[in-house]
Parts: C-alpha cells; structure tokens; sequence
C-alpha cells in the first residue's frame, strides 16, 4: 500500500510539472508565430502600415508563412488553456468557448486564404474574412472573462490594459476597414491605415496571449 501523505505531498508538484509543460508549448508556439510574422514582414514586399495581414497570403515571397504563423498561434492559444486549466484554474464555460473559437478561427484563417481584387476563390475569402473577425472578436474576450479570477489578482491590472488597447485597436481597425472604399470617408483611411490599425490589435493579441502564459507560469510556482 502507498503512503497516502506521500500522494498529497506529490499532487501539487505533479500539477506543476503539467502546467510548466503547457507553458512551455504555449511560449514555443506563440514565439515562432511571432518570429515567422517578422521574417514574412521582412521578406516580402508588401507594406505593413496599409496592407492587411491577409493579403500577405498572396506575397511572391514568403509564401506560407502567414499560415503557418497563424496555425501556430492557433496551437498556442489551446496550449495556454491547458497551462491555466492544469493550474487548477476555475475557468466558466464562457472562456472555454471563446479560446475554441479562437483558436478555431485562426486555423480557417489560415486553411482559406483571403480574396484579393486581383482575383481568388471568392468562397475561401468569405470563410476567411469572417474566420479571422471570430479570432479577432473573440481574443479580448478570453482576457475580459478571465480579468475577475482570483488566481491572477497579479495579472489583472496588465490584462485590463491590454484589452483596453485591443479594443482600441480594434475600433480603429474595423472603422479604417469599413471607410477605406468610401469616398467621403478615405480620409479617415488615410489618417489611420487599415494596415496598422490591424496590427494593434494582432500585437496585443500576442501580449494577451502572453501574459496569460506567464500567470500561467506563477501560479505553477506557487502551488509546486
């Protein structure tokens, strides 16, 4: 018979060992997205103040990448659920659906490339343009579910501020999206490029990401 003192006493650090893991896997998955966007920015000839991300699907150079990009970030959105929830997080059904649809839409976004006016399959535009608008709507809603949680009362004033500038970022990108083939309204194009009001809220979509990782990683120290 074991010593059931002995099994409480390695219940912690076995739940620890698990959470680090998926911290680990969520720290990998989100760098390399974040590195393969860098170098796809840096290779292709597009400019990333007016075009979108989307259209960087259809680059003579770095072709792939936006995919793969998104396909990892995708994974690393799961894997900090795992992390949170391998902490013994109390997490309500609200957030496990938005981490899905997350994660769900930046997987069609990358499986459908965006239709440009050059030409393209106008049905895997379609999945795309409202794949990525799930992802985009849904990632603030991860931090805002989770702001109130007791486990990241150290995280929550950093969470709050990131939504703040998602949503932002967010507003500007949807009102530069919208206004852009609008005549009376391109100056509002002109004066926030659709382009980087997009990347506002991609980047501090990774900061979400990441900072949920790391709260991820405390509470793992905390309980091992």
């Amino acid at each position: 018979m074991g010593n059931p003192g002995a099994r409480k006493l390695a219940a912690p650090a076995i739940t620890a060992a698990r959470a680090r893991r998926w911290v680990v896997i969520a720290s990998a998955a989100i760098g390399w997205a974040l590195f393969t966007l860098i170098i796809l920015h840096a290779v292709s000839a597009r400019n990333p103040v007016t075009d979108t991300l989307s259209s960087y699907a259809h680059s003579e150079r770095g072709g792939g990448m936006l995919e793969a990009a998104l396909l990892s970030l995708a994974v690393g959105t799961i894997a900090v659920l795992g992390a949170l929830r391998a902490t013994g997080m109390r997490l309500g059904l609200t957030t496990y659906i938005l981490f899905g649809a997350t994660a769900l839409g930046l997987s069609l976004a990358a499986f459908f490339p965006a239709t440009l006016d050059s030409g393209g399959d106008v049905a895997a535009g379609v999945v795309h343009q409202y794949a990525s608008l799930i992802a985009f709507l849904c990632l603030p809603g991860i931090g805002m579910s989770l702001r109130e949680r007791v486990e990241l009362e150290h995280t929550r004033i950093l969470l709050n501020r990131i939504c703040v500038v998602y949503a932002g970022g967010l507003f500007l990108f949807g009102l530069s999206y919208i206004t852009r083939d609008i005549p009376p309204l391109e100056w509002i194009n002109t004066v926030v490029p659709v382009g980087f009001a997009q990347r506002i809220s991609f980047g501090t979509g990774f900061a979400l990401l990441g900072a949920l990782a790391l709260a991820a990683s405390r509470s793992a120290k905390s309980i091992s």
